[in-house]
């Protein structure tokens, strides 16, 4: 007997929830499947990334750039980088009436351009540096494509990312900002496991291999990202002393 209508509904239902939600958030059943599953079970990410698998999990690059946003988004439980801009110059009183002079403005003025121009360049800047990263992923690895070199790139950094935006909830949620001290501890070591757990079979065949290249991943990884933030830092404060003294004249 063929199926009648009826006995479709809840797949179809499913499958338009998923496109609903794609559509609006940019985020759908398949998405959550492949983030809970690069924290569970990296090595069955991996695996299908390296065979260029496009339909059993989601873009790694797509979820990063959604976790990036996330992330700004929690940034501002306690003033997005703004916040986080004063607070880092509040624990050193006496730079505050330099940067002031340096600026021609109130702290508060330059730390909201800051804080606007860097929103804006984090995903742009950063995961821009960080995916200088697959070429190291295609040296480790000759017979991948560039597909899944970007794809394994971005799995480990969505892993690192999320294990960054929950120590930034953490943070936020205790106001302990001495917790920003130890991230690039915490996400390097997030990173170089993500590697290890994933990548063994897929990078490396041994787990001696595995970890090696998995510290030498991590460690040029974490080396980009401060390329990424002090470029980031540094446009952010450019456009912020033109904008100051733009108004001003």
């Amino acid at each position: 007997m063929s199926p009648q209508p009826d006995d479709m509904q809840p797949s179809g239902k499913r499958e338009e929830i998923d496109y609903t939600l794609e559509d609006a958030f940019g985020v759908n059943f398949r998405a959550l499947k492949t983030l809970k599953d690069i924290v569970i079970r990296p090595n069955v990410v991996f695996g299908s990334y390296a065979a260029n698998d496009r339909v059993t999990y989601t873009p790694a690059v797509r979820l990063f750039v959604g976790l990036i946003a996330l992330q700004v988004f929690v940034s501002f439980l306690w003033g997005g980088y703004a916040g986080l801009l004063i607070s880092q110059w509040e624990t050193q009183p006496d730079i505050i009436p330099q940067m002031e002079a340096l600026f021609n403005g109130p702290i508060t003025e330059v730390a909201e351009h800051y804080g606007n121009a860097a929103t804006f360049l984090h995903a742009i800047v950063v995961g821009g540096f960080t995916a200088l990263s697959a070429f190291l992923i295609g040296a480790f690895n000759k017979s991948l494509s560039w597909v899944a070199r970007v794809n394994l790139t971005f799995a480990i950094l969505t892993g690192g990312t999320i294990v960054g935006l929950l120590g930034m909830i953490v943070a936020a949620l205790t106001s302990d900002i001495a917790l920003f001290n130890w991230m690039p501890l915490i996400v390097f070591l997030s990173y170089w496991i993500f590697f290890v757990r994933g990548g063994r079979g897929v990078l490396a065949t041994t787990l001696t291999g595995t970890m090696l290249k998995g510290g030498l991943f991590a460690s040029v990884t974490m080396i980009y990202v401060f390329i990424g933030g002090v470029v980031m830092a540094l446009t952010g404060l450019g456009y912020a002393y033109y904008m100051v003294n733009g108004s001003a004249g």
